[in-house]
């Protein structure tokens, strides 16, 4: 699909009723911000994967995650929009460029998203990766229904402060909304 095909698909996705399980089940405190997702794949980013900036408390651990999103913009949209987040706000977006398969990514290089405390260590739950092999950047450009005719690049976008609440006023969501529209 072009890019605006492409763009109404995630849409009409986001509110889907599968769509909207399938983050029950897999993390339903995104429930709360699916809006806002909405709202970014209406203004020209659209959207594969996002954390909100939570923090869960256990008997003997802590998981604390640093807002993200990722998704896929035109590439003459994505030039203003990282200037702008990177002037306006105290957030992170970066161009994600494919690779070849063969080049080697070591996940210890990878900007950590979710640490877990326990007794007194931080181990890195998750993290993302600053390049992606082109077998995962077709698998994503794929999924989000995109064909190869746009000129569009992968974008990441992450919140410098752990366990900030990405719709919060001065969250992530919010911020790249507001960059968005400007």
């Amino acid at each position: 699909m072009k890019f605006k095909e492409a763009q109404s698909a995630a849409i009409s996705m986001i509110s889907s009723p599968e769509f909207i399980e399938r983050i029950r089940e897999e993390d339903d405190s995104m429930l709360n911000h699916l809006d806002l997702l909405k709202t970014m794949n209406q203004l020209g980013y659209i959207t594969t994967e996002s954390q909100a900036g939570n923090k869960k408390v256990g008997k003997s651990y802590e998981i604390i995650e640093r807002a993200y999103i990722n998704g896929f913009m035109l590439e003459s949209e994505a030039v203003k929009f990282i200037k702008n987040m990177a002037i306006l706000t105290d957030k992170n977006a970066a161009h994600i460029p494919h690779c070849s398969n063969d080049i080697h990514l070591p996940a210890s290089l990878d900007i950590p998203l979710t640490i877990v405390k326990k007794d007194g260590t931080i181990a890195v739950h998750t993290h993302m990766s600053t390049a992606l092999p082109i077998s995962h950047w077709d698998q994503e450009r794929k999924q989000a229904k995109l064909n190869k005719s746009d000129k569009i690049v992968y974008i990441s976008c992450w919140d410098t402060k752990w366990n900030r609440d990405a719709s919060s006023a001065t969250g992530l969501f919010t911020d790249v909304i507001k960059i968005l529209k400007s």
